[in-house]
């Protein structure tokens, strides 16, 4: 019975890093995302502020 519980708690412990790296895998890639998502929203922002700023003149 105790083997049972040893094995299981033996697993459990290696299976936890497969875990941990695919929740920072996912938390890095949407960081990521999110930046280049806010990147491409800044330039296309100055780009537009650029030619309003030139149609004036």
């Amino acid at each position: 019975m105790t083997e049972h519980f040893t094995g299981h708690n033996k697993a459990r412990l290696e299976a936890s890093p497969n875990r941990f790296f695919l929740a920072f895998a996912i938390l890095a890639l949407s960081i990521a995302f999110l930046m280049s998502v806010a990147l491409a929203g800044t330039t296309a922002f100055r780009k537009e502020w650029q030619y309003a700023s030139d149609a004036k003149i």
